[in-house]
């Protein structure tokens, strides 16, 4: 691999690390873990996202690297899905070893790890693009396969022990599966515009994330909402609070900051954590950041700006 290979792979790691770091500090977030909040989680904090999220980073690049390797041609699809497996599960242990055992990015991983070997498959094309309809859909088509055969089986499965797998048995509810299958639209079609929207209005990084992370929320089918109660109206109900939040003008109006503060309470006391949503909009930045810089140095704001008060 060349030095401007690695330094390629580096970057689009680094710009993964920081979007990740970025969902994690922002706030006001119902139910998740902030900056300012433990949301509904008792067994971790912020402290605990940071040290997670920089010990995967090396995974990201390891990822990144896996794709530019494949688009010379040196795997297939099916074989850079195995490794990424694997590499999955090698970051999923330094995860919980930074954690003391708290889950705290398994989902960030699976999906950080297909996009940065996406991303870096399209850094070698012709243009050394960064589009993230080209980088979705090229992660559709590396994972698509796999995850269609896993919901295939677990049709077949005479015992499901993971909420999503009860979901999509019962319901057919595919959750983050059906996401990465059909190329990312809650992305594409949700989360990049309203963040883009949002930046384009003057908006800082804080209050652009925040107003993604409901736009996503008012779409994800979020099997992590089951986890602790099995109950799909949870789903439901999260995504018309977050509809009710865009409606009275997200955190463009006082109005619907007061709302989200009391969106705050109630999914303490309902124990309502859209864990899903806040992968997605981690993935949602990382995209962006690549696209507006295409390969190039991506983290010169610094990340107090994510979490300074608009």
């Amino acid at each position: 691999m060349t030095a401007s290979q690695q330094d390629t792979s580096y970057s689009l790691a680094e710009a993964m690390t920081y979007s990740v770091l970025a969902e994690a500090v922002s706030w006001p977030s119902p139910g998740l873990v902030s900056a300012v909040s433990t949301g509904s989680h008792g067994d971790m904090d912020i402290y605990t996202f940071l040290r997670s999220a920089l010990r995967i980073q090396p995974y990201y690049q390891a990822a990144a690297r896996l794709g530019i390797e494949e688009s010379a041609d040196r795997t297939g699809r099916e074989d850079l899905f195995r490794m990424l497996q694997k590499l999955g599960r090698r970051a999923e242990a330094g995860m919980l070893r930074a954690t003391g055992g708290v889950n705290t990015h398994k989902g960030t991983i699976f999906l950080g790890l297909i996009l940065c070997a996406a991303a870096g498959i399209t850094s070698q094309g012709p243009s050394g693009g960064a589009e993230p309809q080209d980088i979705c859909r090229l992660a559709g088509g590396i994972a698509g396969s796999p995850l269609r055969k896993q919901l295939t089986d677990i049709l077949k499965e005479t015992q499901i022990t993971s909420t999503g797998g009860r979901a999509y048995r019962e319901w057919r509810i595919r959750g983050i599966r059906g996401e990465v299958i059909d190329g990312f639209p809650s992305i594409l079609q949700q989360g990049l515009p309203s963040f883009r929207s949002a930046l384009d209005q003057g908006a800082n990084m804080r209050t652009a994330v925040i107003h993604c992370l409901f736009s996503l929320m008012s779409v994800v089918q979020d099997t992590t909402l089951l986890n602790r109660d099995f109950d799909r109206t949870r789903i439901s109900y999260t995504q018309a609070c977050a509809l009710e939040a865009l409606d009275r003008g997200s955190l463009f109006t006082s109005e619907g900051r007061a709302y989200i503060r009391k969106l705050e309470k109630d999914f303490q006391l309902r124990s309502l954590s859209p864990g899903g949503s806040a992968d997605l909009l981690a993935m949602t930045v990382a995209l962006h950041l690549w696209d507006e810089h295409q390969g190039g140095e991506v983290c010169g704001e610094p990340l107090r700006y994510v979490c300074h008060s608009s």
